[in-house]
């Protein structure tokens, strides 16, 4: 018996398809693993952004009540309202004024040693020149990029949907 060419085999799927289908498929399926992981990573990095840009808002706000501060009649009346003011109108342009709370503290400052002191006083009525300002800022940070927890249902990343950031200076009137 004589064997004439070789053995044919029955075609499979696989044969029908040609390579352009095939290359399309895997990066598909490519596509499919990378990019979730790509839009994590990118949120991510926005997430921190935005919370450092808020912080850094929220430090110069402080900042800028306690020096503002320092520069009032310590006797005014209205000394923990135009600090508070100050503050809101310096909190950055995207931060939310309305939500930054600010708490004006006025402290004891000892003449012979010129430390501050724990002992408390009032602005606009104990308070006077010397002794120290302090300017406590807070603001609750809200998650401005909530995609992460779309894609992965918060499992892998947990991010709460809201920080409070705060940041305390403390300046001597002069």
């Amino acid at each position: 018996m004589k064997l004439q060419g070789r053995a044919r085999r029955s075609p499979t799927p696989r044969s029908f398809r040609s390579t352009g289908q095939r290359i399309r498929g895997q990066a598909l399926v490519e596509f499919a693993i990378v990019f979730p992981i790509f839009l994590i990573v990118l949120t991510s990095v926005l997430y921190f952004g935005f919370l450092l840009y808020s912080k850094m808002s929220i430090i110069n706000a402080a900042r800028e009540g306690a020096h503002y501060g320092i520069l009032l009649d310590p006797a005014d009346a209205a000394f923990d309202s135009k600090v508070g003011d100050q503050v809101q109108g310096a909190a950055g342009a995207g931060l939310n004024p309305a939500s930054v709370t600010t708490v004006t503290t006025g402290f004891k400052v000892d003449t012979t040693t010129h430390l501050v002191t724990s002992t408390s006083c009032t602005w606009g009525s104990t308070c006077q020149a010397g002794d120290a300002v302090t300017v406590t800022v807070t603001y609750p940070f809200a998650n401005p990029v909530p995609l992460h927890l779309a894609l992965l249902g918060n499992v892998i990343i947990d991010l709460p949907s809201s920080i409070d950031l705060t940041s305390t200076v403390q300046m001597i009137h002069e």
